[in-house]
């Protein structure tokens, strides 16, 4: 995914990248009720570029020393697609959507969820007024699988 799906005048995502970050589902680490409020921020694949294992662990040790200067629980979770085979080590933090927009920015993450009370908003990184409200709640979105062997996320 190039920078061909942003709109840099508006900083807008494209419709079909942006219908795919609405298509995601969670893979929590630990019970949904550790996610119900705070953003979702992935730590893999910067600028929406799928990257390898290799480069992935390094952007995570990266992003995960700027967390813990924040202390705030870190939650852990994957992001995908509705059976796995596509997901993205994500993070849960509960913190203001100004800060999660300044998080996910320094991530280099086009996108971030938001969520408050179990409510799920779609947020671009770099356009608040680009968002998309979800009619599910989390707990609908949360997927328990056997997460499959190969993973499209990485190369």
């Amino acid at each position: 995914m190039k920078d061909c799906n942003i709109d840099n005048e508006k900083m807008l995502i494209s419709e079909p990248l942006w219908q795919l970050y609405q298509d995601v589902y969670f893979y929590p680490f630990m019970s949904i009720s550790h996610y119900f409020n705070g953003a979702i921020i992935s730590l893999w694949n910067e600028h929406g570029d799928i990257l390898s294992f290799d480069k992935n662990k390094q952007i995570k040790k990266r992003n995960i020393k700027t967390l813990s200067r924040l202390h705030t629980p870190i939650k852990y979770l994957y992001g995908g697609n509705y059976d796995m085979s596509y997901r993205e080590l994500s993070i849960s933090v509960n913190v203001s959507l100004p800060f999660a927009q300044k998080l996910s920015q320094r991530f280099n993450q086009r996108a971030f969820y938001f969520i408050v009370n179990g409510n799920i908003t779609l947020y671009n990184s770099k356009n608040l007024k680009q968002f998309y409200t979800f009619e599910d709640t989390l707990p609908r979105r949360i997927k328990r699988v056997d997460l499959p062997a190969l993973n499209s996320a990485q190369l």
